[in-house]
């Protein structure tokens, strides 16, 4: 009988398959499931490990079982999109079935994100502590010293101050919801962007948009760290598609 550590691990590789299969395209809204004893067979799992695999899939709305017909694809509109791991795999597959690729997902994700972390920067400006706003501009600094040298310029080292910089901010706007938003939208968004254009030029040129954002912050002026905010994925959302460009618009 397998330990309790390996029995995690093999639902959530179940998890992993079936869900990104879902998302990908690879089954269809209203499709079923291939029944208990095939799906033991197809990932050489025992009926445990499947039915945990299951009920993760329920929560992320991916799933649900009816009684005498089986267990059903359900509609995109019913999955938890907000969802850390459907994010994943939405960015890393693309949605193929609605011509809904990564690059216009990504647009999607930045239009919440522009919501979501405008908001939170004035949020910042208004409630965050002097220890918050030392730890903000810690960030921006840390930040601006990966650009300050082209030949020890690494864009995975950019990333993640980048990542902190917003990071500090959602934390200072003390809005637990909000915040626990942003983190999500994050964690997909780090992985989307791994297939950037790496160039330290375009990084250069999004810093002083960074800093207006900390200036604001730093003045305790919601009104301008909204701005300097939008203005940001402003520039962002000019390098993605249009949403329209997919042709859903009517």
């Amino acid at each position: 009988m397998p330990s309790p550590l390996f029995h995690r691990k093999l639902y959530e590789y179940l998890v992993e398959a079936i869900g990104r299969q879902i998302v990908s395209g690879r089954f269809n809204p209203g499709d079923t499931l291939p029944n208990e004893t095939a799906l033991c067979q197809t990932y050489d799992v025992s009926r445990g490990v499947l039915r945990e695999a299951t009920k993760v899939l329920t929560q992320k709305g991916l799933i649900h079982t009816r009684p005498k017909i089986g267990t059903q694809i359900r509609m995109r509109e019913d999955w938890n999109l907000f969802d850390a791991d459907i994010l994943r795999w939405t960015l890393e597959a693309g949605n193929k079935k609605e011509s809904d690729n990564k690059q216009l997902f990504l647009k999607k994700v930045t239009e919440v994100r522009r919501l979501i972390e405008s908001e939170a920067c004035r949020l910042a400006a208004r409630r965050a502590t002097d220890a918050e706003i030392a730890e903000i501009r810690s960030r921006f600094d840390a930040m601006a010293a990966t650009l300050d040298d082209p030949k020890k310029y690494d864009y995975n080292d950019y990333l993640e101050k980048d990542m902190a910089f917003h990071t500090a901010i959602l934390d200072a706007c003390h809005n637990e919801l909000l915040a626990q938003i942003g983190h999500t939208m994050r964690k997909a968004v780090q992985l989307a962007r791994k297939a950037d254009i790496h160039d330290i030029a375009i990084q250069q040129a999004s810093l002083p948009l960074h800093r207006a954002i900390f200036d604001a912050i730093l003045a305790h002026a919601p009104g301008a760290a909204y701005q300097a905010s939008g203005a940001m994925f402003d520039k962002i959302n000019a390098s993605l598609p249009s949403p329209a460009d997919t042709g859903h618009q009517k």
